[in-house]
């Protein structure tokens, strides 16, 4: 706590000082969350502070709030987040804390620090991902992005930042090499049909196999603007990312090292009248080849420009799962999710929402069967 204190008065002293535009931003999420699942007839039940929707994730949802410093040539971003899973001593924790220099007419620019907020990352909604990070937390290094003025939109370049695995014990010194194939290469490119993101994470060779957890990765987002253009509202979209590539697994998947893919495909028409679409997922565990592939439709009733009801459905089937379950069992689940919101103002609203799931429904490994689950959440979201 007191060190962000002593952060976010330094960045407001900054901008004194060299008299920079100051900017604000972020989202405040929460709500009253109530669950109750029975799991072959044992019943739980769990009520909390907390906002489940899909893009808060599952514990650093609450709030998040940006700060950017911002002037032609140079500036600084950056951007705390609330873990409620944490204690109260360390709950804000830094997302990403940089500065930044934009030469030769904003071709290049470079930035160093905590870094994030990646020109090459997936976005959202279903997962936002980007791989200038080691386990979630940002890590330091330094950004350079190229971007030619004779192509416009395009944005390349690399980042050399610190390792994202522990070396293994008694290696002291790394050689060069070492250091440049740990580091990200990045490439967007957007125009007004379509645009694209993509960054790929090489690993060093000298990781022990239990220190390594993450090997090789890639991380990309497309979406298309034609049909907006012909239809106003429509959009298609997809993102996904790719974990420990290059990495010898064993049969039972031991040695500590995460082999994974995801990916979504969101189709979506935002009418005037109503909002419906669909997003499909597709999961492959690699470790224990399985594969998951997850359907989920919706349609919402737009009243007035303040009030919208509607319901989302979803399906998952899984397929080659018989290192997940040897006794046979397929993974699927189904659940419905009917909402109503009220849209206060602009960037403020308030949801009601229920979901009913039955199925064989959890992570992997620690699935559970013949279970169903009823949760209700009173969402309250401000966005800035």
């Amino acid at each position: 706590m007191r060190n962000t204190f002593f952060l976010v008065m330094a960045f407001l002293a900054l901008g004194q000082v060299y008299a920079l535009d100051f900017q604000v931003n972020g989202e405040f999420k929460t709500g009253i969350f109530f669950l109750h699942r029975d799991i072959m007839g044992v019943t739980r039940e769990n009520a909390r502070i907390h906002n489940n929707d899909g893009d808060s994730g599952r514990s650093e949802g609450r709030l998040r709030f940006g700060m950017d410093l911002l002037s032609e040539t140079f500036g600084m971003k950056v951007r705390l987040f609330v873990d409620e899973n944490k204690a109260a001593d360390n709950m804000i924790k830094t997302d990403y804390a940089y500065g930044f220099a934009n030469l030769l007419n904003n071709q290049i620019t470079i930035s160093a620090g905590l870094l994030g907020n990646s020109p090459w990352g997936s976005g959202g909604p279903e997962l936002s991902r980007e791989l200038e990070t080691g386990g979630g937390n940002p890590i330091l290094g330094i950004r350079t992005e190229l971007k030619p003025g004779f192509i416009p939109g395009l944005n390349l370049g690399f980042v050399l930042n610190r390792d994202n695995d522990t070396p293994p014990i008694g290696i002291v010194i790394e050689q060069f090499g070492d250091i440049i194939f740990d580091s990200v290469v990045g490439i967007a490119y957007e125009n007004k049909y379509f645009n694209f993101r993509f960054a790929y994470r090489f690993d060093r060779k000298i990781d022990s196999p239990a220190a390594n957890t993450s090997g090789e990765q890639f991380v990309y987002r497309v979406e298309e603007h034609v049909l907006g253009l012909l239809l106003p509202g429509m959009s298609i979209s997809a993102n996904g990312f790719c974990i420990g590539i290059g990495k010898v697994i064993s049969d039972s998947g031991q040695g500590g090292v995460e082999a994974y893919m995801q990916n979504w495909l969101y189709m979506d028409y935002d009418h005037d009248l109503f909002r419906t679409g669909v997003d499909v997922g597709y999961r492959d565990t690699l470790v224990f080849n399985g594969q998951f592939i997850e359907v989920r439709p919706y349609f919402y009733l737009k009243l007035f420009n303040l009030m919208s009801v509607g319901v989302k459905g979803g399906m998952e089937f899984g397929f080659n799962t018989g290192d997940y379950f040897p006794d046979g069992t397929a993974y699927n689940f189904w659940f419905v999710e009917p909402q109503v919101q009220l849209n206060l103002i602009n960037n403020f609203n308030v949801s009601l929402v229920y979901r009913y799931t039955a199925g064989v429904y959890g992570s992997e490994i620690s699935y559970v069967e013949d279970q169903q689950t009823h949760w209700f959440n009173l969402r309250f979201v401000f966005t800035f």
